[in-house]
């Protein structure tokens, strides 16, 4: 699947334009079968299954015509697409296949594979050295060898200074400073102190920065057993271990350690305030925001200082010396290319083209700025300075939301906890706009409010990761237009949504204002959301063979072989009453329910 839209590059490293691009891997099955393949697409496709062609389409937007049934082979069928794109408007193809039990389907990810290959792997370094210098902000320093927009992750920022002597604990920051991979050890803040005095300075940087008070007071937060019995509830309900560990030491890469906490913050309070916005003073965190209420973050903030290795006694550091000689290191250390505050930075760099000779030297002692690269970071960014950079100035949507999903540990929890969806089919589920809206935490009230689960927000990242995932999944990065709504067929879906003669839909939904009747097991989500919700093409999947797209759905199936049970309805033609029903569905908010049985 692709998307590109019209005058984009399909890819970072490659011009805008016209453009061809060839896949070629394998599709892997368990048992042999008979496939029927077919495509939307706005561009040419041809199609090659273990050696013969089977698809040569031109489309402008719609449907190809289907292949002949193909049979594939358990284990291992070469494939190999090639896609060539229009002469006007977006470039797009989504390949389906089918067979004689489930209707048109985009190929699960799971079957299909490629063996390694020079190309491949260089492609694979750039990306990783193009990502590695966006992470380590390479480009806050050596600004003049940076375009002016292009890579979403160069406006990334790190947290203000401003009012940070409110937020961290003094014995914690001059740690941090010192040696920040030691603290956590996927840091990507350098290490910049490196003589003799590197400890000391340390602790008077730290003592400056804990100087810098916001003016507001911490409110106390009572660390009591009622409290820390509800925070734990907590932590385990948002499942806060998919990404941390209570380890009172740094945990392994990819686990964040929150025995540090006390130290860290200082006071519950400061913890409390910081689980209830996360990105007051740091817009790029990973943190994400779970719009805790004050209530709820005091006990989280409770439960994790119970759990967390005790602090010293963190007083200020009045030695007006000492706090006078960090403000001079902050100033001349570079910390002010990231961090933001006002104060002068006297801090300057050589050109990118000599890091070999500085942050990328094999010898770590050889330079003042110490990232703790390992050897294959080296190698990636050498070789992206040396031939990737200019793609800097390309901003690849579809690259970011890979990018950004794998740093923000989404499929930690998608496909991992009950009633959250595999990760891998939101892009083709979820309509960008909407999308967007959630990541920003904008909707409201949640779309499923009795969840055990609850889903964050991740505003920074939220408007280039919702289109990036549409794109991945062939859909435009803009929630389409789609065709009037059909008013005789509104009404024949809310027929079909009824107890009298229909599905009884509202057993489990609620419709608008009328609330299910017979929830036993799992509650569904009000029809009248799911409109604004879900792509028309994955709801009419859904509904075809909820079973098929996600097997621990609670949704039966309504429709079997193209017809469902009620045939007095259209004949039981499933394509007409999945129509009828979307129809009805993206009336939203003016749906008129359904009549209760008996009425």
């Amino acid at each position: 699947m692709l998307y590109v839209p019209a005058g984009e590059a399909p890819s970072p490293f490659v011009a805008s334009g016209s453009f061809k691009a060839e896949w070629e891997g394998v599709i892997h099955l368990d048992l042999r079968d008979r496939f029927v393949f077919q495509a939307e697409l706005n561009g040419s496709l041809k199609l090659e299954l273990n050696g013969n062609p089977v698809m040569e389409a031109t489309g402008t937007g719609g449907m190809t015509e289907p292949t002949k049934r193909i049979r594939l082979n358990s284990r291992s069928n070469t494939l190999k697409a090639t896609f060539t794109s229009p002469e006007k408007g977006d470039a797009f193809f989504r390949l389906y296949w089918s067979t004689p039990d489930y209707g048109n389907e985009p190929i699960p990810p799971k079957y299909l594979k490629h063996a390694p290959n020079e190309n491949l792997a260089k492609g694979k370094a750039l990306r990783r050295g193009r990502q590695l210098a966006a992470e380590h902000r390479c480009f806050k320093c050596h600004a003049a060898d940076a375009p002016g927009k292009g890579m979403p992750e160069l406006a990334m920022d790190a947290p203000t200074f401003e009012g940070i002597g409110s937020r961290r604990g003094v014995d914690w920051m001059a740690d941090w400073v010192l040696y920040p991979k030691k603290l956590r050890p996927s840091a990507k803040m350098p290490a910049m102190l490196h003589e003799a005095t590197a400890e000391s300075d340390a602790r008077a940087i730290a003592a400056y920065l804990g100087s810098l008070k916001s003016g507001q007071p911490v409110k106390p937060v009572p660390v009591d057993a009622d409290a820390i019995s509800a925070g734990q509830a907590l932590y385990k309900q948002l499942n806060c271990a998919a990404c941390h560990t209570l380890e009172k030491e740094p945990a392994a890469p990819g686990k964040l350690a929150l025995g540090q906490a006390q130290r860290k913050f200082g006071q519950a309070g400061a913890l409390s305030a910081f689980l209830q916005n996360p990105q007051a003073h740091y817009k790029w965190i990973r943190m994400p925001n779970f719009a805790l209420a004050e209530k709820e973050a005091n006990a989280l903030a409770a439960f994790l200082f119970s759990a967390a290795a005790p602090a010293k006694t963190d007083s200020p550091d009045s030695d007006a010396s000492k706090i006078a000689a960090g403000k001079k290191m902050v100033s001349s250390q570079g910390c002010l290319n990231c961090h933001s505050m006002k104060l002068e930075n006297s801090f300057s760099v050589a050109a990118i083209s000599d890091l070999a000779k500085g942050c990328l030297t094999d010898s770590p002692a050889g330079s003042t700025v110490r990232f703790g690269l390992a050897a294959e970071e080296r190698v990636a960014l050498r070789l992206f300075l040396k031939e990737g950079r200019e793609s800097l100035g390309q901003a690849s949507l579809a690259e970011f939301a890979l990018r950004q999903t794998d740093d923000s540990n989404c499929r930690n929890c998608h496909g991992q906890m009950e009633s959250v969806p595999p990760f891998d089919v939101l892009g083709g589920k979820l309509k960008p706009g909407w999308a967007e809206k959630l990541l920003l935490g904008t909707l409201g009230e949640r779309p499923r409010p009795w969840l055990h689960a609850r889903m964050p927000a991740f505003p920074a990242r939220a408007s280039g990761v919702a289109k990036g995932l549409a794109m991945l999944n062939g859909h435009s990065p803009v929630t389409p237009e789609e065709p009037p709504l059909d008013p005789e067929k509104a009404k024949i879906g809310r027929k079909l949504v009824s107890a009298n003669g229909g599905f009884f839909c509202f057993s489990c939904h609620a419709i608008g204002s009328l609330k299910p009747a017979q929830v036993f097991d799992a509650q569904g989500i009000n029809l009248a959301e799911v409109g604004d919700r879900l792509l028309p093409e994955y709801f009419r999947r859904w509904m075809s063979s909820p079973l098929r797209v996600d097997p621990q759905t609670k949704m039966p199936a309504y429709f079997n072989q193209g017809q469902s049970a009620l045939f007095d309805i259209l004949d039981g033609d499933a394509e007409q009453q999945i129509e009828a029903l979307h129809h009805y569905i993206r009336l939203g908010g003016e749906m008129v329910p359904p009549e209760a049985p008996g009425q």
